[in-house]
């Protein structure tokens, strides 16, 4: 048995859910992919895998494998891609972690040209609601809201921190467009954030800075759900601009207050692509990145 690739494998499983998605992914059935699974465990003897009909789990012994070993498989297999990239040609898996609503809009609607200037390069996209998001083991690109502050990573600006207030012509109809601050306590507002934040909008101009809290039926840690309420007439809210460049522009949704900053405390930052410090970084990162960034120019300017 391949000790390594058995250990390829198992950390595909563990990231993937299930052994059939994991053997898939590197051209194994699901019997072929059972069976060096279990002569892992037995080679090591210890069960490694709770395995149901439906799900697949690390065991204490399993996760604590992958925490100490897979780092390490990751690590090598990044440097055997690097090496095996020619200078004028990336190729090799790009891992991409994005927040859901970027990775819908705009990642997907570029994978289509990237894939057609890089054939080598193959795509593994995950989408994620959490805002935290960094580049691990496993991970080439993380995209996410804000600059981290790890020296151990690099991170590139891809879009700027604009957000637009913002509702449907059929909504301005019903309640004209606010014309200053104290207009919104007559607003239905959609607002954006956790459990525990307080809905608070902040608006900049000049040397001022005042905040409002504002109300509303509609409540979502997700901007897709913001952006489709605010689309079908169900309220105003403050969405980025790459996210409503496309609807301001068709006219199917309409801005107002433009002369301020604003945007809901606490999400104001750009979306950046970040990615781990490294001297030899991939070809397949750099071409990915600058393909991103020309495709947003385009797009949401």
């Amino acid at each position: 048995m391949d000790r390594l690739q058995a250990l390829q494998l198992f950390a595909r499983v563990i990231e993937r859910g299930t052994i059939s998605a994991a053997g898939r992914s590197l051209g194994l059935s699901k019997t072929a992919a059972s069976k060096r699974l279990q002569d892992l465990e037995a080679e090591l003897n210890v069960r490694l895998l709770n395995r149901t009909t439906r799900h697949v789990s690390a065991t204490e012994a399993g996760q604590s494998l992958y925490n100490r070993v897979i780092p390490m498989i990751r690590d090598m297999e990044t440097v055997l891609e690097q090496i095996s990239e020619s200078s004028d040609k990336p190729s090799g898996t790009l891992r991409i972690l994005a927040r859901r609503s970027f990775g819908m809009l705009h990642i997907m609607p570029a994978l289509p040209s990237f894939r057609a200037l890089y054939p080598d390069v193959s795509v593994d996209l995950r989408l994620t609601e959490t805002v935290d998001i960094a580049p691990s083991h496993g991970v080439d690109i993380a995209i996410r809201l804000g600059r981290p502050d790890e020296k151990s990573l690099e991170a590139e600006r891809l879009t700027s921190d604009r957000r637009l207030l913002c509702a449907s012509p059929d909504y301005f109809a019903r309640c004209p467009p606010p014309k200053n601050m104290g207009d919104l306590d007559r607003h239905d507002c959609l607002t954006y954030g956790q459990d525990t934040e307080p809905a608070v909008w902040v608006f900049e101009e000049e040397n001022s800075r005042r905040e409002a809290r504002v109300t509303g039926a509609i409540r979502s840690n997700s901007g897709e759900v913001l952006r489709q309420a605010a689309l079908d007439g169900l309220g105003l809210a403050v969405l980025p601009e790459w996210m409503v460049a496309w609807d301001v522009a068709g006219g199917r949704l309409q801005t107002c207050l433009t002369e301020c900053r604003v945007y809901p405390a606490g999400y104001s930052a750009e979306i950046f692509a970040v990615y781990l410090r490294d001297i030899l970084r991939p070809m397949k990162v750099n071409a990915f990145i600058g393909h991103l960034q020309k495709h947003l120019a385009m797009h949401v300017g």
